[in-house]
């Protein structure tokens, strides 16, 4: 029997089909997707919009809620003998600082004055130095929201689908972000807070299995890490809006902004929902279509009106699973220690956040090419051994000039590596979860993640209540656990996404040694 295969070009081929009784689901889309073309690209990339709020949502209150320590004059008596005194001992250069507030209890509209350009919900709640902790959860708390988000949509993505479980949570993110520029209170703000969390996680785990599910083997390295680029774009626009906007009231009303254009984009792509989601629900009629379809786009087309698609169950290895959750739990930790400190690591504010979001891309992309040279394992090894080697080396006390330390470049090298070792986690743990429990998989190791995110930014406070080679210290233990987790894993560097059936066997609908015909 054999299979006649039409070519773009309108020749054909024929392939033994006695050789090859059987295609997996992974054959069929490599076949629909030999390569790369505009098309196609700007498929994906419609679809990768569907983010373009995710670390903009994340991060606003690292600047909507930036305590401007440095920036406030003196206007009681007290205040003003304390300068006279630093000024006589020649400390006048360090005397507006956290350490002169702090320490000598004064009271904002009493003591002093702020003086910042930029109004930011803390200053006008008066939100700092023994109160500082309120930041730190305002920060956390929306990761709170997300492992509430993340534990509900474990089924939603199983049975509604990835792309309108990943809408439902836009709609979520969206409503409360943009009704956190109207808080009129803390409390307030952190009931938004939780929302916006709740949706965010739904949104971006959802899409991220949505999209991975149509990259074909050769490609799914490039386009994970192209879908956590998607996430440093968010990132530069949020450090932008927050340089040109003076009020955190309307920060948070263009980052609702971008919900909205994220939103958007759910409804102008014409990316379908994953044929592999439609497989393990038993629609095989909307999976083919779904194929058809994209193999139109690709320009190798295949008909699939003569196929039925058999299935093998398959168990999955909860191990892998649960050591993939370890990691997640250590990289997040990491990473929102890092990003929610870059007021106490740098200097000036915008330059840390700036580096941190083009430090980030810089990860991403590394992570596409040390995966492509090392493979998934030993590519997740070499990042987070990296974190461990560039925190020793931040313990050192070295200026290399006026306003970078060697502690802020090691930093930077961290959070690269840090983020790499994350679109590792992503890639690594889509691919070892089967299509059937991909949805419950990537949540609840997201869900580890978002317990790590909690704590991240706590961590951050050790830097002024402690020694700063302590927070350090505690990255590169972290680091190292990590690396013994991701040691007990398999790689999976060529190896096929696994579905719930084992293979997707095309057998002809007459099986009595009819020819089946699959155009391409």
């Amino acid at each position: 029997m054999e299979e006649s295969v039409a070519d773009s070009e309108g020749q054909s081929s024929n392939l033994d089909f006695k050789q090859k009784a059987s295609l997996s689901l992974e054959d069929l889309v490599d076949r629909i997707f030999p390569r790369l073309n505009l098309k196609l690209f700007l498929l994906f990339l419609s679809a990768l919009s569907t983010i373009f709020h995710a670390a903009a949502v994340t991060y606003v209150t690292a600047l909507a809620g930036n305590i401007p320590y440095k920036d406030w004059v003196c206007v009681s008596e007290d205040c003003v003998s304390l300068f006279r005194t630093a000024s006589a001992a020649g400390l006048e250069g360090d005397f507006f600082s956290q350490k002169t507030i702090c320490e000598n209890n004064l009271v904002a509209g009493t003591d002093f004055d702020w003086t910042t350009q930029k109004t930011t919900f803390t200053t006008d709640w008066n939100i700092y130095c023994k109160d500082e902790a309120k930041l730190s959860l305002i920060s956390s708390i929306s990761f709170f929201g997300a492992l509430f988000g993340l534990l509900c949509s474990t089924a939603i993505f199983d049975r509604i689908g990835r792309k309108r479980g990943a809408l439902l949570g836009c709609v979520i993110v969206t409503m409360g972000t943009a009704a956190s520029a109207a808080a009129p209170n803390y409390q307030t703000l952190l009931v938004l807070r939780v929302i916006s969390g709740f949706g965010l996680l739904i949104n971006y785990t959802g899409s991220y299995c949505w999209i991975i599910e149509f990259a074909p083997t050769h490609l799914r390295n490039l386009v994970s890490g192209c879908y956590n680029l998607g996430w440093t774009c968010s990132y530069v626009m949020m450090v932008v809006l927050g340089y040109l906007i003076d009020k955190w009231e309307h920060l948070y009303l263009a980052v609702g902004g971008l919900c909205v254009f994220s939103l958007v984009m759910f409804f102008i792509t014409p990316l379908p929902e994953s044929a592999r989601f439609h497989l393990v629900r038993g629609r095989d009629e909307e999976a083919k279509k779904t194929l058809e379809y994209l193999s139109n786009i690709s320009g190798h087309p295949i008909s699939f009106g003569t196929v039925h698609l058999v299935y093998d169950k398959r168990v999955q290895n909860y191990l892998k699973s649960l050591l993939c959750m370890v990691g997640w739990f250590l990289a997040a930790l990491i990473t929102y220690a890092y990003t929610f400190g870059w007021s106490k690591i740098g200097t000036d504010l915008y330059t840390s956040y700036m580096s941190a979001a083009l430090g980030g891309g810089l990860g991403y992309i590394l992570s596409i090419l040390v995966c492509r040279v090392l493979g998934r394992k030993r590519a997740t090894l070499f990042f987070f051994g990296s974190v461990a080697v560039v925190n020793v080396i931040a313990m050192l006390d070295v200026d290399l000039s006026d306003t970078w330390t060697l502690e802020h470049v090691a930093s930077l090298l961290g959070n690269v590596s840090i983020l790499g070792a994350f679109a590792m986690l992503y890639l690594y743990t889509g691919e070892l979860a089967p299509t059937s429990h991909r949805g419950m998989i990537m949540c609840l190791s997201s869900s580890c993640a978002r317990f790590g995110s909690f704590i991240g930014p706590y961590v951050s406070l050790l830097y002024g209540v402690t020694d700063r080679k302590i927070p350090l210290a505690l990255f590169a233990g972290l680091s190292v656990c990590a690396f013994v987790a991701v040691l007990f894993l398999p790689d999976t560097t060529g190896v096929g996404i696994p579905e719930t059936p084992k293979d997707i066997e095309i057998v002809s609908e007459e099986k009595n040694g009819v020819d089946n015909a699959c155009s391409q």
